[in-house]
């Protein structure tokens, strides 16, 4: 991961031996086979179990790593956006910090469980996304009743945004569960507009665009109500697809109490409505409706992380020690991704993290073996050097 290796050396206000810990972890779990627990990373590691252990209680600057990486990577010109969404993570046990009821949205009902809340950037014209920020949703609504996990999101959003600049970046790109307004209002404190989907029953008022009534009293803002089954006043926009159209329009939100720039995705084949909506009244439509399309790499993400890099293995159970191994499995995922780029005339090309796992894994078997054989040592298979080699790994030693 040379892109990573870069990036680590010029971190200064990290100590050598942390940086080294840091590369020699994600190159790991690109490569591990099995789960991603303690034990397991001993038996492709120097360290010890209880060395892993130990580094994953130490604080990391998680985001400084993961934002010069991806600024490294992807190219300035690239139309880019921030995404927002949590994510489910089984776990069991009594003494696990912020064990509790989330929604899980692979079996569609509530389970006991983790929750992390993921920010990511999206490279909209490449169309990928980058883990950037992750942090678990705490128990907030046991710790002080007026507040919700919307809090929680907002304030994680808040520690990150104001901690960096982020150049050119404008957009933070969210699904229906926040079209709230705490969660707009928080946001839009932050500078960033809001791209998001709006419930199909959603209360909105259409602007008075008429003449203005001399004489006393408050002049006309609206102009009746909303009904999403008749776009006749919308302007009607068509897109790349031909099944796809889209009707646009600047409305009143009541309950969010500001104007959007709402955008009614219409399918023609099954007539089916996706309500999307922005905060920036300005955004031309097909951009709004290509930011939030984009916004769906965020669960790829998700998808390698759990299945290749061990998001759910982690057998710790302190705040600091889950912090650090959702941070990892994801910044791995995201690393990946950043090295494993085609050239510019094999764009196309589809990313495999199976294939990026299969390749990682057979170099550094190989690196082994020629390591040993650099020493002079023969790979007979009546050899002890070909029974260790084949014993490499396992949980039990096997003899021929």
């Amino acid at each position: 991961m040379r892109p990573l290796d870069s990036i680590l050396t010029g971190l200064k206000n990290t100590s050598p031996m942390r940086r080294r810990f840091l590369g020699h972890l994600l190159g790991l779990l690109l490569m591990l086979p099995g789960r991603a627990t303690f034990r397991n990373l001993s038996r492709y590691s120097p360290y010890h179990e209880k060395t892993f252990s130990r580094w994953f209680a130490k604080d990391f600057d998680w985001v400084s790593v993961n934002r010069a990486v991806i600024l490294q990577g992807v190219p300035t010109a690239h139309e880019q956006v921030l995404a927002f969404d949590p994510s489910f993570v089984p776990k069991s046990g009594k003494c696990t910090y912020g064990l509790d009821r989330f929604w899980n949205g692979t079996h569609s009902r509530a389970e006991k469980g983790l929750e992390i809340g993921v920010l990511a950037w999206v490279d909209v014209t490449a169309n990928t996304a980058y883990a950037l920020s992750v942090e678990q949703t705490p128990l907030v609504l046991l710790a002080d009743p007026e507040h919700s996990r919307i809090d929680a999101y907002v304030a994680h959003l808040t520690r990150v945004i104001t901690a960096h600049t982020w150049q050119s970046l404008q957009y933070l790109v969210v699904d229906g569960y926040f079209g709230k307004k705490k969660f707009v209002d928080g946001v839009c404190t932050l500078n960033f507009h809001v791209v998001g989907k709006l419930r199909s029953d959603a209360n909105l008022r259409y602007l008075y665009t008429g003449p203005r009534r001399s004489g006393r009293g408050r002049p006309k803002r609206y102009d009746g109500k909303v009904d999403l089954t008749d776009l006749t006043r919308w302007e009607r926009i068509t897109t790349e697809e031909a099944q796809t159209v889209l009707y646009s329009a600047v409305v009143h939100h009541v309950q969010l109490h500001r104007l959007l720039h709402v955008v009614v995705a219409v399918d023609l084949r099954t007539q089916r409505q996706a309500v999307l909506f922005s905060t920036d009244t300005a955004l031309p439509a097909l951009t709004l409706y290509r930011y939030y399309k984009a916004r769906f790499q965020i669960e790829f993400l998700f998808r390698d992380a759990k299945q290749f890099t061990g998001l759910t293995d982690c057998q710790a159970r302190s705040q600091a020690k889950l912090h650090c191994h959702f941070n990892a499995s994801l910044t791995a995922v995201s690393c990946a991704k950043l090295a494993a780029q085609p050239p510019p005339c094999e764009q196309g090309v589809p990313f495999s993290m199976a294939s990026v796992k299969r390749r990682a894994f057979n170099q550094h078997l190989l690196d082994r073996i020629i390591a040993h054989l650099a020493e002079g040592e023969s790979l007979d298979k009546s050899s002890l050097l070909y029974e260790t080699l084949c014993n490499y790994g396992t949980i039990t030693e096997f003899a021929a």
